[in-house]
């Protein structure tokens, strides 16, 4: 696949959301990335996109590449829908990151959001100066304290399953956690892996194998949701825990009567798709 460089389109301000479908041809897309953790988003208020390219879209080497695809839709019982599709095409009910990465977009077409539908559930989201809050329900207990491959576990719901294993930096995230997720206590959806850790300086670090993707990730939201819910319970941490990923970057997490999140987001590009073709083209931020 080559590159092929356009200019950057104007849009059209006169409607609701500028239409960014029929260009040159092409599909326009944006892609941002929450802690690390980088979608692809697309507006779709026809709900026209066709589903069998989001797996080539995600595709790091043949396609534009990330953890996974956001479709921005029209809702009847929020501002915007939020319809999210993991890297390997399949559905999932909600992506941390990936919501708090929807609202910047947003944000950045100049678009007010407080509320988000996402898998039928309205969701509360905040922007305070840079800062983008996203507020979650509780998670729903699954398994506590069960036995996974020799390890204590415990297996919450954070709008997607994780699993929440206390191990140390030396874990091997991407063999224990594909064995993990592919479980047969977990069958038949598996969930998420998540390595979670207190280090000697009294820090919190996390690790996710991420189903979808089938593989380790730079950041997962609802990961960091899950493991905070799970060491508060356990009286390992307090209700408000800040969380370092494997980018480095920082996940705040805060747990009362629903658990709020933020974390650092941030566009890397807009571009355009061919769909004839498949060439796609970036202008860059």
């Amino acid at each position: 696949m080559s590159l092929l460089r356009v200019p950057r389109p104007n849009n059209s301000k006169n409607s609701k959301f500028p239409r960014r479908k029929q260009l040159c041809n092409g599909l326009k897309f944006s892609k941002y990335h929450g802690a690390g953790n980088d979608f692809i988003l697309v507006e779709d208020f026809e709900k026209t996109f066709p589903h069998a390219l989001v797996k080539q879209f995600c595709d790091r080497r043949l396609g534009i590449g990330a953890d996974g695809l956001i479709l921005v839709q029209p809702s009847s019982i929020a501002d915007y829908q939020m319809v999210y599709f993991n890297a390997d095409g399949s559905h999932a009910g909600m992506c941390g990151n990936g919501l708090r990465c929807f609202v910047h977009f947003l944000r950045d077409l100049g678009k007010l959001v407080s509320k988000v539908e996402v898998a039928g559930k309205v969701l509360t989201v905040k922007c305070i100066a840079s800062k983008i809050l996203i507020f979650l329900p509780l998670p729903k207990i699954l398994h506590w304290k069960i036995e996974l491959l020799s390890r204590m576990v415990s297996v919450v719901d954070a709008g997607v399953p994780h699993v929440v294993v206390f191990a140390d930096d030396e874990v091997d995230v991407l063999r224990e956690g594909r064995a993990m997720r592919y479980h047969e206590k977990l069958l038949p959806e598996g969930a998420n892996v998540n390595f979670f850790w207190k280090t000697k300086e009294g820090n919190f670090r996390m690790r996710t194998y991420e189903r979808g993707v089938e593989n380790v990730t730079l950041a997962c939201g609802t990961g960091a949701v899950s493991c905070a819910f799970v060491a508060n319970r356990l009286g390992l941490c307090d209700k408000e825990v800040a969380i370092q990923t494997s980018s480095n970057e920082i996940l705040e997490v805060r747990i009362g009567n629903e658990v709020e999140l933020t974390g650092p987001s941030e566009k890397v590009f807009d571009g355009l798709w061919d769909c004839k073709t498949g060439v796609h083209a970036h202008f860059f931020k």
